[in-house]
């Protein structure tokens, strides 16, 4: 089998025929910094941008755009708005922080951390987790615009339905992107959506093909991206004033859980396990597509290579820090993906006990209330195979052959 993304939707196929009018051809003019920086600060009326760390990313990042990317016109166009945005958020972040500084005073306290492999179930655990007494995580449309509007007052905040319309465009441009994750304004969200304000998070270099500017992310780090978003939640927390404890959650927290415990001292980990080879078929095209939805075309053995890169290392990471005796297990559970998939409202009641978290039958309802409501392949799944990646499976499985040794991780034939 070969990777097949299928056929592009009617007005992205007439954008790149060049039907697509002024708009697109607008897009097709080169990205510039100080425009973009110019438009943010017109656009929101403001002016202070905070630590100038987030610079030097931004513009390693669009110079990797222009150079290696090959965005067609609709991509493009949908890129340059999403730096925008996130110029206007960190604009409208800094603000929000001068008046109200009361914000810096939020403690976030025994926050869970959901990660692991990617397909390895991490979003259905991020979503159980959310579901204990006393637990929240955050939805698209917070991350998505964390600053409240200064004249809503009472009603279904507006920002729900701008989010929405925003993250269900990228949907709309793959028709198969429905069919391999759901993306709606109410959806919880990955915490690296969060950090895109800092120039320092995944999204930018998975969603585009962007070498340069993911080598400058391993050679620099995400310190300033995951310090950002920390504000983020301190100011979620400031607005909702419900006492609930967070439960957060990205795959790629796996290769900085080191960082992660120096800004939350007193959090609790959860890893998703996963044989690496059941999974990197099923993320490989993941990425493929959604960087086929912005781009010209996709190498899709190459974006193979670099997924198994970017995991090997966080997967080498995470074993490191279990050797080291950095996560223990009074706050680190590690969870495997036939554990949770065999019983999954099990496996959270386990973890509610281990980190003493009350569960009683209310709890227990819920959750499977919730599972009834999701269950696996809903949406159709997509079709991938370990095949297509190009890879000498033999020595990628010797490669990972002591984490899954530790960790206890059972081979599975590759597939989803």
């Amino acid at each position: 089998m070969t990777w097949d993304p299928g056929a592009r939707p009617a007005w992205v196929q007439h954008a790149i025929d060049g039907e697509g009018g002024p708009l697109y051809a607008i897009s097709r003019q080169p990205l510039v910094v100080g425009d973009l920086l110019a438009e943010a600060e017109l656009t929101t009326g403001l002016s202070d941008w905070g630590p100038d760390d987030f610079r030097e990313p931004l513009d390693v990042f669009i110079a990797a755009i222009e150079a290696e990317a090959n965005l067609h016109p609709a991509g493009r166009l949908r890129l340059r708005g999403e730096v925008i945005h996130a110029l206007e958020n960190r604009l409208r972040h800094y603000r929000h922080l001068a008046e109200y500084p009361a914000v810096f005073d939020e403690r976030i306290v025994a926050p869970i951390i959901v990660t692991g492999s990617p397909r390895a179930g991490t979003s259905m655990m991020h979503e159980l987790l959310a579901l204990l007494p006393n637990m929240r995580a955050p939805v698209t449309w917070e991350y998505w615009w964390p600053t409240p509007f200064a004249n809503h007052h009472g009603g279904r905040d507006p920002r729900i339905e701008l989010a929405n319309a925003d993250v269900r465009l990228l949907a709309e441009l793959s028709v198969s992107m429905d069919g391999i994750h759901t993306y709606g304004g109410l959806q919880l969200r990955e915490d690296p959506s969060a950090m895109l304000p800092a120039f320092r998070a995944d999204p930018l270099w998975t969603y585009s093909r962007v070498p340069s500017y993911d080598r400058w992310i391993q050679a620099n780090g995400l310190r300033p991206g995951y310090e950002y978003h920390r504000q983020v939640l301190q100011i979620l927390q400031h607005q909702a004033r419900d006492g609930r404890t967070w439960v957060i959650k990205a795959p790629s927290h796996l290769g900085y859980l080191e960082l992660m415990l120096e800004l939350y001292p007193d959090a609790r980990i959860v890893v998703c396990h996963r044989d690496p080879m059941a999974m990197i078929s099923s993320v490989t095209s993941l990425i493929a597509t959604l960087r086929w939805s912005s781009a010209e075309g996709v190498d899709f053995q190459e974006v193979a290579r670099e997924s198994m890169d970017q995991f090997g290392r966080n997967l080498d990471a995470v074993l490191d820090l279990r050797k080291r005796g950095v996560l223990t297990d009074d706050r680190c559970i590690d969870v495997t993906f036939d554990q949770f998939t065999g019983d999954q409202a099990g496996t959270v009641k386990r973890i509610a006990e281990r980190f003493g978290i009350p569960f009683n039958a209310a709890t227990e309802q819920a959750l499977a209330d919730h599972l009834a409501a999701k269950p696996r392949g809903r949406h159709g799944g997509h079709a991938h195979d370990v095949d297509a990646l190009g890879m000498d499976i033999a020595a990628e499985r010797a490669r990972f052959a002591e984490y899954m040794t530790y960790f206890h991780v059972r081979p599975e034939e590759a597939g989803d």
